[in-house]
């Protein structure tokens, strides 16, 4: 993996050191912000809760926070990608549906749409779109975002990955 993202400016918006450490191995330059080839959207995993014990408030915010801030995000990136004319990948990390609740899943079903329906959109400006949704967050997770955010994935777009835990 030395080297792969060699010269990419990276920013990883959310928590995974597994994410930062191969991004970091493979030779990008995390950044906070600013001119960057690389966004990664990292979303905190909601409190499991019982549909029939969520309110409207919260439904609200798992969806805000799985879906909305993602796409809104997204175009922030996707448009900085075409005002400087190179292309950049951007991949959303989540859990899959059926783990965490109603709320989650319904935004991670949203996210998979999303992920296909940018991912055609955008190929023609060079921008990539990706999603892996995993409970995982070891060195599997770290290496396959790497991939996936790297010139050997650049015809990878749109595609939804799962990682299975081993249990």
């Amino acid at each position: 993996m030395s080297g792969w993202l060699t010269g990419k400016r990276a920013c990883i918006e959310g928590d995974s050191p597994a994410i930062r450490a191969a991004l970091e191995a493979a030779g990008a330059d995390l950044v906070d912000g600013g001119d960057r080839d690389i966004w990664v959207h990292v979303a905190p995993p909601p409190a499991v809760k019982a549909a029939h014990e969520i309110t409207h408030a919260e439904w609200r915010a798992s969806l805000d926070t799985g879906l909305d801030r993602r796409f809104l995000g997204a175009k922030d990136f996707a448009e900085q990608c075409r005002v400087r004319g190179r292309g950049g990948a951007i991949l959303f990390v989540g859990a899959p549906e059926q783990a965490l609740g109603t709320d989650q899943a319904a935004a991670a079903g949203a996210l998979g749409n999303l992920t296909k329906t940018l991912g055609v959109e955008w190929a023609r400006d060079g921008v990539r779109v990706n999603s892996i949704l995993t409970r995982d967050t070891g060195d599997t997770l770290g290496h396959l975002a790497a991939y996936l955010v790297s010139d050997y994935a650049a015809y990878v777009t749109g595609a939804v990955v799962g990682i299975a835990l081993d249990d």
